[in-house]
């Protein structure tokens, strides 16, 4: 194995648990949920798709408001016992959804809760501890960590389209709190970071800290660059709209005619799009420009687009408007947690991260509620479609104008 790849022979671990905590996470299953769930809610309780999608924003509510305060104890006093706690809360709390009962103040309250209980399985949690291990291939590390939620979404419409079909609505939770439950096992035994005192005793083999978790910028010098609030406005866009995207995709193509079941099939295209997307991202970022590499997979939903706003039910052009929404879906995720690394250090990786990480879930808890209003009122998502299209490619010019990294 070339010596670069070592990283990966020694703490494998590390990655395949933290994977599976995205995947489970508020951020992995619960998103592609939505999307799946939106047409059994509103035949169970007569809730409008605007206002069952408005459950995004309040998801993203949580993760905004706890964002800071989890960026600040992930750097402080580590990852592991946090994301083991939040997993458990986080099954405790689906199970909680099964009891709703037509109230949409209730399943606003209950996302909302989801979203706090759950804010310590969010990517910020799990990269952390991965970007601590990984230094010459940290960008293909964390692809293959951020492919959690693209197994998740491979996964949740064949066994939450097929439980919920079968023994309804609550079907669906109780299956992603089974999930979270089994996902700290693997946690409890492999998910550690680098460098924790308490944490010695159980990889006696790890090497000594690297001089690269303490460079980088403070959260004030950073707040001080025009760099840090382009790569926040530009995520921002880029997540609301992709987002959006992906929780309308189903209505979508069901309004084009398209059959239910080959509709929700799309999500799972969809998913093996993002695993292919987050891999090959983090693969191509550790070997050329990454903005660059960022613009071309980021700009693959203005295709998406155009392709939807036929009104042609054509399964080609449905499979392939997944595949974009899916690859870009894939790559910011995984360009995320880079670029704050690549651009702004480990220093204070977690609180920026926690910051960045509000602006992009601003974005996302505006923009599905909102192609949910626009179909209310139009009856069809083309005004959605052009206006994600401007927006997405202003997003895509302020990633692609980043400039070199600075050295750390």
């Amino acid at each position: 194995m070339p010596q670069d790849y070592a990283e990966f022979r020694a703490h494998w671990p590390v990655v395949v648990s933290a994977a599976i905590g995205v995947g489970v996470g508020v951020t992995g299953a619960m998103v592609y949920s939505l999307g799946i769930m939106l047409n059994p809610l509103a035949d169970a309780f007569g809730w409008s798709r605007a206002e069952i999608s408005a459950a995004k924003t309040f998801l993203t509510l949580g993760f905004a408001v706890t964002a800071p305060f989890v960026g600040y104890i992930a750097d402080k006093f580590g990852v592991r016992k946090i994301a083991l706690i939040s997993l458990i809360l986080l099954s405790l709390a689906l199970v909680g959804m099964t009891r709703m009962n037509g109230s949409i103040l209730i399943f606003y309250a209950s996302i909302f809760g989801l979203s706090l209980v759950g804010c310590c399985t969010t990517p910020l949690v799990w990269t952390r501890a991965v970007a601590t291990w990984f230094e010459k291939r940290r960008g293909l590390a964390l692809g293959v960590t951020l492919a959690g939620t693209g197994i998740a979404g491979i996964l949740a419409p064949l066994v939450l389209g097929g439980l919920i079909e079968r023994y309804g609505w609550q079907a669906g939770y109780m299956a992603m709190a089974a999930a979270a439950a089994l996902a700290v096992l693997p946690a409890y035994f492999w998910f550690f970071e680098q460098g924790r005192q308490d944490e010695k005793a159980a990889n006696s083999a790890r090497r000594p800290a690297s001089p690269a978790l303490e460079a980088g910028l403070t959260v004030k010098e950073a707040f001080r660059t025009f760099r840090f609030w382009q790569f926040a406005f530009a995520f921002m866009l880029i997540g609301g709209i992709i987002s959006a995207l992906a929780i309308h995709l189903v209505p979508m193509l069901t309004d084009a005619n398209m059959p239910r079941a080959m509709a929700v099939r799309m999500i799972g295209a969809m998913g093996a799009a993002v695993i292919l997307g987050r891999v090959t991202t983090g693969f191509l970022v550790d070997r050329f420009h990454p903005p660059y590499v960022a613009a071309v997979f980021l700009s693959m939903p203005i295709i998406g687009c155009l392709l939807l706003g036929t009104d042609v039910p054509a399964l080609w052009l449905a499979v392939t408007a997944a595949i974009f929404i899916g690859l870009a879906a894939g790559s910011e995720v995984d360009l995320l947690p880079y670029l704050t690394a690549r651009y702004f250090g480990l220093k204070s990786y977690g609180r920026l991260y926690g910051w960045v990480f509000i602006f992009f879930y601003v974005g996302v808890g505006i923009a599905p509620p909102a192609f949910g209003r626009v179909f209310d009122l139009y009856g069809n998502y083309d005004s959605a479609l052009s206006v994600a299209i401007g927006a997405l490619g202003l997003g895509v010019l302020g990633i692609a104008t980043l400039g070199k990294a600075p050295k750390f």
